[in-house]
């Protein structure tokens, strides 16, 4: 019964430490995109001041007007998703 235990213990504390580990490489390649969005937008001209208040969604909906080779309307929708915040 103690061998059990210990056994579930040890199979708990692994799946944690490697849940946290996992967490925290995402919230790394977060601040990546972000501070690459951030150098985008100041090269740009555009307002830097919001982007700390920005959902995942709204970064990659950026990153998406960033990449459109087009620029069509780039400009504006990146304005319209910074001014909605």
């Amino acid at each position: 019964m103690k061998r059990t235990i210990v056994t579930a213990i040890t199979a708990a504390t692994l799946t944690l430490g490697v849940a946290a580990t996992t967490v925290n490489a995402m919230g790394q390649e977060l601040n990546m995109l972000t501070g690459a969005i951030y150098n985008e937008l100041n090269s740009l001209g555009l307002p830097t001041d919001k982007i700390g208040d920005l959902t995942l969604g709204e970064i990659v909906q950026i990153q998406a007007y960033l990449n459109d080779e087009s620029g069509m309307g780039r400009t504006q929708g990146i304005k319209k998703i910074l001014d909605d915040h």
